[in-house]
């Protein structure tokens, strides 16, 4: 049979109003002999409390809902999941995930049933940086956006600075003494990363001095290793062909290494690259290694659930207004030289 507060209480001796006291860490006004005594006896009789009764008297669940498009489904979203479990763990609260598909009707159910269970806070995660329109959805309960722009300015979002990452990426290339460099960038869509990596990369080369450099975007609609081997190809096939490539992303990265081989040039003797994301067994099993940016997955989770426990009034400091950009770190390996003659 389930252990209650009252056979604790008969176990030490004191009232169960002292039990409760001491198991919600409210024992200003107990001894500390009696606090330890409260606490044996819980540990040894296997007491849990009654999560239950407790959210009834404190109008509190200690649950989370994350409303999710693909994260779930993502390997390399991972550790934006145990950034935002480990915080939210922290402060004794559970998450739980619904993903959605970005369906609208599925957006809308999952509010709905995250609702009806009376959770204390939400957060939207999207599997890649982009806009989206939850802003309204939530009828007044904190709310923050991980990896997502919200329509609302209110509502703390924390997304990956992919402006300054597209400076940085070509700063190394142009730190290498490259001066013909071009970009592989994705087809357009809905997410805002590829226009702020392009104008980081351009405006690396405009303060060089070097021009607008040269972009190609792949033909095929989804964008893959494929799609950026096909243009690299393109690239690398010219007289006058660019010394070093700044691709998207590593598998981007990675169509650029298929199309050297098969046109017989080395990298980084022929040709530098430099991709971004950091993919898990991607970025790093390449041969030679690519340098690359990597995505701050781990840290965006641990500010969104931070900044919604403030909200919340769980936990203690500021909450940013509108969105906080995190920095991209370069991850250097081994794709990058100086040109060769």
């Amino acid at each position: 049979m389930r252990v209650r507060l009252k056979d604790v209480a008969a176990a030490c001796g004191v009232s169960p109003a002292t039990v409760s006291l001491v198991l919600n860490e409210a024992t200003d006004r107990i001894t500390p002999e009696t606090v330890a005594r409260v606490r044996n006896a819980a540990a040894e009789l296997g007491y849990t409390p009654n999560t239950a009764a407790r959210s009834l008297r404190t109008r509190r669940t200690r649950t989370i809902g994350v409303v999710s498009d693909t994260v779930l489904t993502s390997g390399s979203a991972s550790a934006m999941v145990q950034g935002t479990q480990e915080v939210a763990w922290q402060h004794d609260h559970l998450l739980l995930w619904l993903g959605t598909d970005s369906r609208s009707d599925r957006i809308a159910r999952a509010v709905q049933e995250f609702s009806d269970r009376q959770v204390d806070g939400f957060v939207f995660a999207a599997m890649y940086h982009r806009r989206l329109p939850f802003g309204g959805l939530t009828r007044g309960v904190p709310t923050v956006g991980l990896d997502a722009v919200s329509d609302d300015p209110d509502v703390p979002c924390f997304v990956p600075d992919d402006y300054a990452g597209g400076l940085a990426a070509t700063r190394l290339l142009i730190a290498a003494g490259h001066r013909r460099i071009a970009h592989i960038s994705e087809p357009s869509g809905d997410g805002l990363a590829r226009p702020l990596r392009l104008d980081g990369y351009r405006a690396a080369l405009a303060e060089a001095g070097l021009g607008e450099g040269q972009v190609v975007v792949p033909e095929w609609f989804h964008f893959g290793s494929k799609a950026s081997e096909r243009a690299a190809l393109g690239l690398l096939s010219g007289p006058d062909r660019p010394t070093a490539i700044f691709a998207f992303n590593d598998l981007a990265a990675m169509g650029v290494y298929h199309a050297a081989r098969r046109l017989g040039l080395s990298i980084p003797g022929d040709v530098s690259v430099v991709g971004f994301d950091d993919y898990e067994n991607v970025a790093s099993e390449l041969y030679p290694a690519l340098t690359t940016l990597a995505l701050p997955h781990r840290r965006l989770g641990e500010l969104a659930a931070t900044a919604l426990l403030v909200r919340m009034g769980v936990a203690e400091g500021e909450v940013p207004q509108g969105v906080t950009r995190v920095t991209c770190p370069p991850v250097v390996r081994n794709s990058i030289a100086p040109p060769s003659r």
